[in-house]
C-alpha cells in the first residue's frame, strides 16, 4: 500500500461512477446533480467508497472518459490526495473542507481544466475517527444531514439511474443492519429503486411537456437483529426542457385592425400570438433553444416604411395544463406618422420561425388585414361664442375651440390660427382684435383662447370682436375655417385711468389679501381663494389663483408657461421649500398647509393666522337666533303670568 498522505491511518478513495445515457438532438453531457457532499474521517482504510455522481452522454454507444479537473488557478494542494483511475472510474486518496470538480468527456484528455459545467465534489474532512454504529444515529446511515440539491433531468433521454440512495462512507459502520429503500408518491412516477445498487432509478424516459418537477417521498428502512426502523425524505426532480415542440396557433393567425384616429408613430394597432409548450430562456438574448425569428413577407417599400412588427414573450401556465410554456406576441405598430388624407386597404404577412426546432412544422404565417380610414378635419360649430370681462387681466383663459373629434386624435397634430373677420379693417380695429390670441393645447389637439392685451379689453372703441378661426392638419394642405365672436362685458375705462400693473396671485398667503389682489392671468380681474381642508400633506391645499379651474391642476398648460407668474404652483422649476410633494414634471403636486410664490421659488408652510371661524352671514344668523329667543321668552313669561293670575283664588269682599 502506499504511503499515508495527509490521514493519520491511510488513505481515502473517492469513487466516481460515471453512467451516461442519450437522445437523438441532445446537446452534451451534463450532470442531473449540481453539487455532492460528503464526509470522511480519520482512520478510513484505502479503497473505501466515498461518493457516486451520475452523468448522462450523446450516445447510448459512447465511453466516456472522467477526470478531476481545476478552473484556471493551479491546482489545490490536496488533489493529490485523490487520484481518478480512467478505467475504473475509482480516485485514491490520502482539512477541513476539500472542494473538488468532476468532468465527464467523450475521449481520453491530458488536460485537467475543466470545461462546460464540472460537477462540484465537496469532501469534507473531520479530524476525528469514525463513529462506532452505537455512537451514529440510525437516520444518518440513511441521508446526509445536509439536503443534496434538487436533481434535474433532461426531458427525453433513455432510462436509467439518476441518483446513489446509500451513504457509501456509512457501509461498515453498522455491518449486522440491513438498510434498503424505496420510493412512495401520491401518484404514479417514472421512478423506482435498484435494490442492487440502492440508486435511484428512472424507468422510461420522461417528458416535461405533461410533467414539470415530480416530488417523492423516499423510504430508508432500517433492518436490526429486534427492530425495524423507518426514516423518510422529500425529494424532488426537476424535469429540464429540451426544443421538441414547434409553434401552435391557438385560435386564428389573422385578425382585422382598423386606424382612424390612433395615428401615432409608435402606436400599437393589434396582437397575434403564437404559443409553443417549450420554455425560452430570457438570457442569453441568443438562446440555445426555442430561437424565434421573425420576417415581414412584403417587398412594397410603403409597407416597410409605414409599419412594424414588436415581438415580446412570456411564460404562461393556465394555457398548458399548468405546466410552464411561452405566449410569444406579435404586434402591429406604426412607424411613422399617418396623414389624415391617408386612405388605403392592405394586409401585412408575417413569416414567425423556430430556428432551433428540428421538426418539420417549425413556421407559422400571421396575416393582418388592415384598413386605413381617412380623418375629416372640420368643425362642428358654425360660431363660437365667448363672453369675456373687461377687468380681466392678461393670459385670462376666454374658451377652446376644437375641430370635430379632436379629443381622440393620437399622431394628428393640427393648427390653429386666428385671424381678423375683416382683412380691410382700420389700424384702430386691428389693435382691438390684438385683445385676444391663441395657442395649441399641451395635452390635446384643442386650441386655447386667452387675453392677449388686457389694455385693449377697456377701450371704449373696442366692442364685440368677430375673428376668423383657421384649422389644418401641420403639413397638410387641407385648411377649414369657422367664425368666433368675443362679446365684451363690463364697464370701459374712464379716460385718464391708469389700470394697476397686475401681479401674481401665488405671493398672497392670505384670503384677504388674495381677493383683493389684480393678478395676471385672473378671468375677473381678481384672484381667486382656495381654502384647505385637509390636514398635513394634501393635494388640495390652500392657495391664491388667477384661475381655480385651471391653476393649481398639477399641469403646466400652453398659457401657464408663457409667463412664470400666472401659476407657479404649477410651473415652477425651482426646489420648494416646505412640506410638499413634487409634481411629475414641474410645479407642486401636494402641499402642506398655505403655498405661495415669490420669483419663481415657492414655498408651503402651515397659516400664520388661522382662518374665522365663523364670517359675516354666520354672524348675522347668530344675532337672529339670540334676538328670536328673547323675544320668545319674554312672550312666555307674560303667558304664564297672565295664567296664574287668571286661576289664583281671589279673597272675600267685607261686608258693611
Amino acid at each position: 500500500m502506499e504511503p499515508s498522505r495527509g490521514f493519520p491511518r491511510g488513505n481515502v478513495l473517492l469513487l466516481v461512477v460515471v453512467l451516461l445515457w442519450c437522445w437523438r438532438g441532445s446537446t452534451g453531457l451534463y450532470f442531473p446533480q449540481n453539487e455532492y457532499l460528503e464526509t470522511v474521517y480519520v482512520g478510513q482504510p484505502a479503497g473505501s467508497p466515498v461518493l457516486q455522481v451520475h452523468s448522462m452522454p450523446d450516445s447510448s454507444a459512447e465511453r466516456p472518459h472522467f477526470y478531476l479537473c481545476f478552473g484556471a488557478a493551479r491546482a489545490p494542494l490536496y488533489s493529490h490526495w485523490f487520484h481518478l483511475d480512467v478505467s475504473t472510474d475509482k480516485s485514491s486518496g490520502a482539512v477541513k473542507k476539500l472542494p473538488l470538480s468532476a468532468m465527464a468527456l467523450p475521449r481520453p484528455t491530458s488536460r485537467t481544466h475543466c470545461r462546460n459545467q464540472p460537477a462540484r465534489l465537496s469532501v469534507i474532512f473531520v479530524n476525528a475517527t469514525m463513529p462506532s454504529c452505537g455512537q451514529t444515529a440510525m437516520q444518518q446511515l440513511c441521508f446526509p444531514p445536509r439536503v443534496p440539491p434538487t436533481p434535474h433531468i433532461m426531458e427525453n433521454r433513455f432510462a436509467g439511474p439518476v441518483q446513489q440512495l446509500r451513504r457509501l462512507t456509512k457501509l461498515n459502520v453498522c455491518p449486522n443492519y440491513t438498510v434498503s429503500y424505496s420510493v412512495e408518491s401520491d401518484v404514479p412516477v417514472p421512478f423506482a429503486v435498484n435494490e442492487s445498487t440502492m440508486e435511484l432509478v428512472a424507468t422510461a424516459p420522461l417528458d416535461r411537456d405533461k410533467v414539470e418537477v415530480y416530488r417523492l417521498v423516499l423510504v430508508c428502512t432500517v433492518l436490526t437483529e429486534k427492530t425495524v426502523n423507518r426514516f423518510d425524505t422529500s425529494l424532488e426532480i426537476s424535469v429540464f426542457d429540451e426544443d421538441d415542440n414547434g409553434p401552435l396557433i391557438n385560435g386564428t393567425d389573422s385578425v382585422e385592425v382598423t386606424v382612424e384616429y390612433d395615428r401615432a408613430e409608435g402606436g400599437s394597432l393589434v396582437t397575434l400570438s403564437v404559443y409553443d409548450k417549450d420554455t425560452t430562456p430570457k438570457f442569453p438574448k441568443e438562446p440555445s433553444q426555442n430561437r424565434y425569428v421573425g420576417t415581414m413577407l412584403t417587398n412594397d417599400p410603403w409597407i416597410k416604411d409605414t409599419f412594424a412588427i414588436r415581438d415580446t414573450f412570456k411564460e404562461d401556465k393556465s394555457l398548458f395544463s399548468n405546466i410552464r410554456g411561452t405566449v410569444f406576441e406579435y404586434t402591429l405598430v406604426l412607424k411613422r406618422n399617418l396623414y389624415v388624407s391617408e386612405n388605403r386597404t392592405l394586409q401585412v404577412d408575417y413569416l414567425v420561425n423556430d430556428t432551433t426546432y428540428p421538426g418539420p412544422e417549425s413556421s407559422v404565417v400571421l396575416h393582418y388585414n388592415i384598413t386605413i380610414l381617412p380623418v375629416p378635419i372640420r368643425f362642428n360649430n358654425i360660431t363660437y361664442l365667448f363672453p369675456v370681462t373687461r377687468r380681466a387681466s392678461a393670459y385670462a383663459l376666454v374658451g377652446r375651440v376644437c375641430v370635430e373629434n379632436c379629443l381622440k386624435f393620437q399622431g394628428i397634430d393640427v393648427v390653429y390660427q386666428l385671424e381678423m373677420a375683416d382683412k380691410n379693417a382700420s389700424a384702430e380695429a386691428q389693435s382691438c382684435h390684438a385683445a385676444v390670441d391663441i395657442a395649441p393645447s399641451l395635452r390635446d389637439m384643442t386650441g386655447v383662447l386667452y387675453v392677449n392685451d388686457s389694455e385693449a379689453l377697456r377701450r371704449a372703441e373696442c366692442r364685440d370682436l368677430q375673428y376668423l378661426l383657421l384649422a389644418q392638419e401641420e403639413g397638410g394642405q387641407t385648411q377649414v375655417t369657422t367664425q368666433v365672436l368675443v362679446t365684451l362685458d363690463g364697464e370701459v375705462a374712464r379716460a385718464g385711468q391708469q389700470d394697476q400693473k397686475p401681479l401674481s396671485c401665488a405671493e398672497s398667503r392670505q384670503r384677504v389679501d388674495c381677493e383683493l389682489t389684480r393678478g395676471l392671468g385672473a378671468t375677473s380681474g381678481r384672484c381667486q381663494w382656495r381654502q384647505g381642508t385637509e390636514k398635513g400633506i394634501s393635494e388640495n391645499y390652500s392657495t391664491c389663483s388667477p384661475d381655480l379651474r385651471t391653476c393649481p391642476d398639477g399641469f403646466c398648460d400652453a398659457v401657464e408657461s408663457k409667463d412664470m407668474s400666472i401659476c407657479p404652483q404649477d410651473c415652477t422649476k425651482e426646489p420648494v421649500i416646505g412640506g410638499h410633494v413634487k409634481g411629475l414634471m414641474f410645479g407642486i403636486k401636494a402641499g402642506y398647509g398655505t403655498c405661495y410664490c415669490f420669483l419663481k421659488r415657492c414655498f408651503c408652510e402651515k397659516d400664520d393666522v388661522e382662518e374665522a371661524i365663523c364670517d359675516d352671514m354666520c354672524k348675522t344668523v347668530i344675532a337672529t337666533a339670540v334676538l328670536l329667543s328673547f323675544i320668545v321668552s319674554i312672550l312666555l313669561s307674560s303667558y304664564f303670568v297672565h295664567r296664574y293670575n287668571k286661576n289664583s283664588p281671589k279673597p272675600p269682599i267685607a261686608s258693611a
